[in-house]
C-alpha cells in the first residue's frame, strides 16, 4: 500500500510540476494566401487565358483557377479577398516606351494643344485653330504670375498659324515667354526669353551654335527658334527654370496621379539622360519611384549620343553602361542591357526622313543621327551584347536603320539579342516584309494617327501616305511583334486609349483611316501587356498573370473584349494591385 501511495504521489508532483512549467505555444504557421477573386481575371497566357481567382504570395503570383478558391494552396491555407468581385483584373499594364522627365517638365506648363487632355488637375479642351490659340495664351498670359518665366507646350503650326519672336513679343514683353511645340522637339521664345538663354545679342547665338554637335540650321536667331540639336543646347539654359526642383516635383507627382488612373504598373524611361545628365536624372527617378509606396517600377534606357559623350568615346560607352547598370540594379528602378539609338526627326514637327513621295510643302526631314554614324553605333552595342531601341519615324529613316542592323550577327552570342524599332510613324509594306525577316520587333506610337492623320492630309503629307500612317495591320499580318507605347507626352500615358485607337484608326476629326491597318482586338491587348513587356526584355517577370510573375494587376469595371470597339478607352480603371498590394485609382 505504501508502494502505490509512493507512486501516487510522484505522478502528482510530477504533473503539478508540468502544470507550473512555462507553455511551448507551437510555432506559428505561414501566413495564408491572399487569393483575388473578381468577376474574370484576363491572364493574357495562352495557357490558361482566363480565370476566376488569383492568388498572392509575398508580391508573386502563387496560383489562379476557376470555380471556387481552395481552402489551401500547396499546403498552405488560403484568405479570400472579394474587393474585386465584380471587376475584370488584367495585367498590370505597360508603357515600354515613356519619358518621364519630359513628362514632370511639361506637366507643370500651360497645356494649350490642338486635341483635348485628361491631366490630374483637371480636362482640358483642345485649341484647333489660330484664333482659339492666340485667345488662349493670351488669358493664360494674364492669370500667370507676373514677372516669371512662363512656359506653354502644344503649339502646332498647321492648327495654331505661325509662331516666333515678334508675335510674342506683341503679346508680352515684361517677362521671358517660351512656347513648346507639340512635339517637344522645338521650342520658341520671345526677346526677354532669349535674354534669359543668355541669347539675346547675336554674337552669342552664332558662338553657341559653333559648338560641336549642333547643327546651325536647327535654329533661327531671329524668330527665336530651336530644334532637335540646338535646343538640346537651349534647354541646358533653360534648366535652372524647368528643373527647379519645385517645378519637377510637381510634375512627377501629377505623372504618379496619371500613371496610377491608367492602370500602369511598369514604364521604360527611353532617353535617360535626355537632359544631359545621366546621373541627375536617374537619381531623381530612384528617388520618385524606389519606394514602397510608390505602384511603379521603372526600367532606364541610356540613349547612345548622351553616354558617349559621358564616357569620351563610342568605343567606351558600352563599358560606361555596365558600370551605370551596376549601381541602378535595383526592384523598382533598374537598366536590361538595352541602349537607344535616334535616326531622324520627331512626327509632331514633321521632321521625320521621307523618301517617296516627299512633304508636299517641300520641307526636308532632319537626321538626329547621321546614316553612317548611326551604323556605327549599331554595331558597336550589338557587339557589346546590348539590345537596340531605335526611334525612327519616316520611311528614309527607316531605310537607313534597316540597312545599319541588317548586317548585324543574330546567331550564337548575339541569339537573346533584341533590336526594337521605335515610334514607327511611315513605313512602306517592302519595309515590313524587311522587318519580318530580320526578326525585328515594333514598339509603335498610334497617337499619330490620332493627331495629325487628318491635319497632314494634303498639307504635309499626301492622302494615302496620311491614311497608311502606323500600318499595325500589315505588321500583325506579317507576324512582327507589336506594343504600343505613348511617349508620353506625345500621347497620354493612357494604354487603353492607345489600344483604342489601334483598334479603331479613328482620327481627331472621325475619320476612319485605312481600316484595313487596324490592329484586331487581341493583338491590341496584348501590345500593352505581354508583348509591351517583351519589348523591353521583362516577359518572364511581368506582362501576363501567370504563376511566379509579379502580381501585378490593373482593376476594370468591364471585360475589353466584351464592350463595343469605339468604348474600349472609355472603360473606368479602378486602380491597380502592385506587386501584390491595392492601390486605388484616386490615390486613397
Amino acid at each position: 500500500m505504501r508502494v502505490v501511495v509512493s507512486a501516487l504521489g510522484l505522478a502528482l508532483a510530477a504533473f503539478l510540476a508540468a502544470c507550473a512549467a512555462p507553455v511551448q505555444e507551437a510555432a506559428p504557421g505561414p501566413a495564408p494566401l491572399t487569393v483575388y477573386v473578381a468577376k474574370t481575371v484576363i491572364t493574357m497566357d495562352a495557357a490558361h487565358p482566363r480565370a476566376r481567382w488569383v492568388a498572392v504570395d509575398k508580391g508573386r503570383i502563387a496560383a489562379l483557377g476557376d470555380g471556387v478558391p481552395p481552402k489551401r494552396i500547396n499546403g498552405r491555407k488560403t484568405s479570400l479577398n472579394r474587393r474585386f468581385a465584380g471587376k475584370v483584373l488584367m495585367p498590370g499594364f505597360i508603357d515600354p516606351h515613356l519619358h518621364p522627365m519630359i513628362a514632370a517638365v511639361l506637366l507643370p506648363t500651360h497645356f494649350i494643344t490642338p486635341e483635348d487632355w485628361d491631366l490630374p488637375a483637371g480636362h482640358i479642351d483642345g485649341t484647333p485653330d489660330r484664333q482659339s490659340y492666340l485667345a488662349r495664351l493670351r488669358a493664360e498670359l494674364k492669370n500667370a504670375p507676373p514677372g516669371q518665366p512662363f512656359i506653354t507646350w502644344g503649339w502646332h503650326k498647321l492648327w495654331h498659324g505661325p509662331m516666333d519672336r515678334a508675335t510674342l513679343d506683341a503679346l508680352d514683353t515684361t517677362r521671358p515667354v517660351f512656347v513648346w511645340q507639340r512635339s517637344f522637339h522645338e521650342l520658341i521664345a520671345n526677346s526677354k526669353g532669349m535674354a534669359l538663354l543668355g541669347l539675346g545679342d547675336r554674337a552669342a547665338f552664332d558662338a553657341l551654335m559653333a559648338q560641336p554637335g549642333i547643327d546651325p540650321a536647327h535654329a533661327d536667331f531671329a524668330r527665336g527658334y530651336f530644334s532637335e540639336t540646338a535646343l538640346a543646347a537651349a534647354f541646358r539654359r533653360l534648366a535652372p527654370v524647368v528643373m527647379a526642383p519645385e517645378h519637377v516635383q510637381a510634375g512627377l507627382t501629377a505623372m504618379n496621379t496619371m500613371l496610377r488612373r491608367a492602370g500602369v504598373t511598369t514604364i521604360s524611361d527611353m532617353a535617360t539622360g535626355i537632359f544631359g545628365s545621366f546621373d541627375a536624372e536617374a537619381g531623381l527617378i530612384a528617388k520618385t519611384w524606389a519606394r514602397p509606396d510608390v505602384p511603379l517600377r521603372v526600367m532606364l534606357m541610356p540613349y547612345a549620343n548622351e553616354v558617349t559623350k559621358r564616357a569620351g568615346s563610342l568605343a567606351a560607352a558600352p563599358a560606361l553602361i555596365a558600370k551605370d547598370a551596376a549601381r541602378f540594379a535595383g526592384p523598382r528602378v533598374f537598366m536590361n542591357q538595352r541602349v537607344k539609338l535616334l535616326a531622324d526627326g520627331a512626327f509632331f514637327s514633321p521632321a521625320m526622313v521621307l523618301k517617296d513621295p516627299p512633304y508636299l510643302d517641300g520641307h526636308t526631314g532632319k537626321w538626329l543621327t547621321p546614316p553612317d554614324v548611326l551604323a556605327q553605333q549599331a554595331r558597336v552595342f550589338w557587339d557589346a551584347g546590348l539590345s537596340l531601341h531605335i526611334h525612327v519615324n519616316g520611311d528614309g529613316g527607316l531605310d537607313a536603320v534597316l540597312d545599319a542592323v541588317a548586317p548585324l550577327k543574330r546567331t550564337g552570342a548575339h541569339a537573346g539579342q533584341r533590336i526594337v524599332l521605335e515610334h514607327l510613324g511611315i513605313a512602306r509594306p517592302d519595309q515590313i516584309e524587311r522587318i519580318a525577316k530580320l526578326g525585328l520587333m515594333v514598339s509603335a506610337q498610334p497617337n499619330y494617327l490620332y493627331v495629325t492623320s487628318g491635319k497632314y492630309s494634303g498639307t504635309m503629307l499626301d492622302a494615302d501616305t496620311a491614311a497608311h500612317m502606323v500600318r499595325l495591320g500589315e505588321l500583325e499580318r506579317a507576324s512582327v511583334p507589336i506594343a504600343l507605347h505613348s511617349d508620353m507626352t506625345m500621347a497620354p500615358a493612357q494604354p487603353l486609349r492607345l489600344a483604342w485607337i489601334a483598334l479603331n484608326r479613328v482620327n481627331m476629326e472621325g475619320q476612319v483611316m485605312a481600316p484595313e491597318e487596324r490592329l484586331s482586338l487581341d493583338a491590341a491587348l496584348r501590345a500593352i501587356t505581354i508583348n509591351a513587356a517583351r519589348m523591353i526584355g521583362l516577359e518572364d517577370k511581368i506582362g501576363s498573370i501567370t504563376p511566379g510573375k509579379m502580381a501585378d494587376f490593373a482593376v476594370l469595371e468591364e471585360d475589353p473584349y466584351k464592350v463595343p470597339p469605339l468604348h474600349l478607352k472609355d472603360i473606368a480603371i479602378d486602380g491597380v494591385v502592385f506587386e501584390g498590394r491595392w492601390y486605388a485609382a484616386d490615390g486613397e
